[in-house]
């Protein structure tokens, strides 16, 4: 875990000094996953016109129960994830002691926290990715939707359901979409995303990135 102090200045004009997180270990701090959920983490709030502001910048998230290290970086650099990807891949293989981990890399705090709630539902993000683009090209509403944002929300195991966020400014979309956990079996049995036999799997599946949006142009 690592911390740092910035110099900030807030739409008000106002300066001041705060601090904000680097790296977070949520086995070794447990509340800290607490504090990332609930947006605590790198939220700052001008002590002069009390205005509060999330700071969008480089996180490492580490879960050592979990095998998870995500490198979360800012969504304007999003369009740079293949060159991002290799930089990472290379760091990863001077350190042999961590290679038997989930590493990802994640661009904007909205994808962190995805990351972080598709594995603690013991669910594989590779699969849950396939299944959002079968939800984008299969789902009429969502064709044409340019801007359309999918989001994995949780798994409700009782009723074998997996929920997802679907949201667009563009025709002003916010609603879950309910998709029987079947689907996600149907994937997992034909290993689609392990051996990543198809150009969609290829695309979506491997490294570091996994992300459904790899098949389209980032922004």
């Amino acid at each position: 875990m690592s911390v740092q102090r910035f110099q900030l200045r807030c739409t008000c004009g106002h300066e001041f000094e705060t601090k904000l997180w680097d790296s977070l270990n949520v086995t070794e701090s447990k509340e800290l996953k607490g504090k990332l959920l609930s947006g605590e983490i790198n939220q700052v709030q001008c002590p002069e016109c009390q205005k509060k502001s999330y700071i969008e910048k480089s996180l490492l998230y580490h879960d050592m129960d979990q095998r998870l290290w995500v490198q979360m970086l800012p969504p304007t650099e999003r369009s740079k994830w293949p060159e991002l990807q290799e930089e990472y891949e290379e760091e990863i293989k001077k350190n042999s002691g961590i290679k038997k981990y989930h590493f990802r890399l994640a661009f904007g705090r909205e994808e962190l926290l995805e990351k972080v709630r598709i594995f603690d539902a013991n669910l594989d993000d590779r699969i849950i990715e396939l299944l959002k683009v079968r939800i984008l090209n299969e789902d009429e509403t969502l064709k044409a939707v340019s801007d359309a944002k999918v989001f994995f929300s949780r798994y409700v195991a009782q009723e074998e359901e997996l929920h997802f966020s679907v949201t667009s400014q563009e025709k002003n979309i916010s609603q879950t979409l309910v998709i029987a956990f079947q689907h996600y079996n149907d994937i997992r049995e034909s290993k689609e995303h392990v051996e990543t036999t198809t150009e969609l799997s290829k695309t979506v599946c491997r490294g570091m990135y996994i992300h459904h949006s790899k098949t389209r142009v980032l922004h």
